[in-house]
């Protein structure tokens, strides 16, 4: 449908342009504004809604539908990252106490979080007749927020009684069902959606989900191919589709794999179905087939760090030289931010010694954190590159690093300490070891079980140093420092 044939859209686009004139200069009716701000509210563009509301105040000031949506913005305004609601909706709902609504009263719970939930509900559901669709949504919202799942399943009917819409109804409790893991039920919804909607693969899909969970073999398969059919080539609904498989239904791998291939057949270059398929051939045991797989893709798009990333995770050997081709490729100083500590971690983890190095001197390493820079340190120690090891020590505030994170920190120190004694600095050595001992000894005192046994290493190679002094210089220069206990 273009712009011209959907009345919200053009509506709403009128509304956007107007903002361009003065303020006298803007003529809506109270249900067009009503219109354009719910409208930019399924765009989720908060500057047209909040100059509506500026809009509305100036001409229809006594208006209930715009106080609402005034309130509801307020709610939904955290304060920062979490489900926290804004102060403002609490001072908003004090200045218009005499103001009675569901959506006040809705606003009014939420912020006011009330010790017994199923009474305020029971009140709510009484005190006024059939609610709207956004009514009836935030109804359901609170009820969840009060952690009321089960009040709400246990009301079902009387819930459909206050709409004339019971779909909302179905889709809100399909989609707390999901949230709680109650697949019978989550089941049961989809199907009474189905029912309205025979032809909405999105409600096909949500059954899938369900059945799946539940181990429902023979149902999940009939739906997955009903679902897999009304998609055709809607590659996010596809993957959406594969990606439940992955997670639910490994009886489905060849199945979704197969439905994948097709749209990769006319779309080569999206990743994420790849990314999908070597998920499901790795869980297979088929991981050989998926390195190769995507080390053809990382040849193509050097430049992708998503497959940079996924190399690095499932065959840190083959990945190494694609890390060079990426930095030529994109002219990055560094991995992206979302991948970077992830990559970063798996590769300290699973001795990605290399690949680790090749990343983290893109950062100069005293800029790294000091998990990074542990993680670096670790990295050219296994790769017994000694010289590398003590400059970058002595570069860092490795003290910090030891107060910092214990942990990490001991295991730099020890690397520090070998690295000195394996390039001849045995006075440097145990001038070091004699610096970090007390607060070694310390640790060993007090701190947890890891922490004990990574400064019981220190102290162990310090005793060594006593026992071995600079003379021994062929003692060290065959030390081995991945077993020393050993020696």
């Amino acid at each position: 449908m273009s712009d011209d044939e959907n009345p919200r859209e053009e509506l709403y686009q009128r509304f956007r342009e107007s903002l361009r004139r003065p303020v006298s200069e803007r003529f809506f009716d109270e249900d067009e504004l009503v219109e354009v701000y719910d409208y930019a509210g399924d765009l989720n563009d908060d500057y047209v809604q909040m100059e509506v509301l500026f809009c509305g105040a100036r001409l229809y000031p006594e208006s209930q539908a715009l106080s609402e949506r005034r309130a509801l913005l307020y709610l939904d305004t955290s304060i920062d990252d979490s489900d926290t609601p804004s102060p403002a909706a609490g001072e908003y709902i004090n200045d218009n106490i005499d103001t009675f609504s569901p959506i006040f009263d809705i606003v009014r719970l939420e912020t006011e979080q009330p010790s017994e939930p199923k009474e305020a509900l029971e009140f709510l559901l009484t005190q006024y007749g059939t609610f709207n669709d956004e009514e009836m949504i935030r109804f359901c919202d609170l009820a969840l927020d009060l952690g009321q799942y089960d009040w709400l399943k246990t009301n079902l009917e009387r819930l459909k009684t206050k709409t004339d819409n019971k779909d909302i109804i179905h889709f809100e409790m399909m989609n707390a069902a999901d949230e709680n893991g109650d697949n019978d039920f989550m089941a049961r919804m989809a199907e009474e959606l189905i029912e309205s909607e025979p032809f909405n693969v999105g409600y096909w899909h949500r059954l899938f989900r369900a059945q799946a969970r539940a181990g429902k073999e023979e149902e999940a398969r009939n739906t997955f191919d009903y679902a897999a059919a009304l998609s055709q080539d809607d590659a996010d609904m596809l993957l959406s589709l594969a990606s439940d498989v992955y997670t639910f239904a490994p009886f489905l791998y060849k199945e979704a794999y197969d439905m994948l291939e097709g749209i990769r057949e006319k779309s080569p270059d999206l990743f994420p179905i790849l990314d999908c398929q070597c998920a499901m051939l790795i869980r297979s045991g088929m991981g050989d087939k998926a390195v190769h797989s995507l080390m053809d893709y990382a040849t193509a798009h050097p430049e992708n760090p998503m497959v940079l990333r996924q190399l690095l995770l499932c065959n840190i050997r083959e990945a190494g030289e694609f890390i060079d081709r990426y930095f030529a490729a994109t002219g990055n100083d560094s991995l992206p931010a979302d991948i970077y500590s992830e990559v970063v971690n798996t590769l300290t983890l699973h001795g990605g010694s290399r690949s680790l190095v090749a990343i983290l001197e893109r950062n100069n390493p005293p800029t790294l954190d000091e998990n990074d820079f542990a993680a670096y340190i670790e990295a050219l120690f296994s790769l017994r590159m000694y010289q590398r090891v003590t400059k970058e020590m002595e570069a860092y505030q490795y003290k910090a690093l030891l107060e910092a994170m214990p942990l990490k920190g001991n295991a730099a120190a020890y690397s520090y300490m070998v690295a000195l004694l394996k390039t001849d600095r045995y006075d440097d050595a145990m001038a070091y070891f004699r610096k970090i001992r007390p607060g070694c000894e310390s640790m060993m005192a007090d701190g947890p079980m890891p922490i004990r046994l990574s400064v019981r290493t220190i102290l162990t190679l310090g005793d060594k140093m006593q026992r071995h002094p600079a003379s021994e210089k062929l003692y060290w220069e065959f030390f081995d420092m991945l077993d020393y206990s050993k020696k």
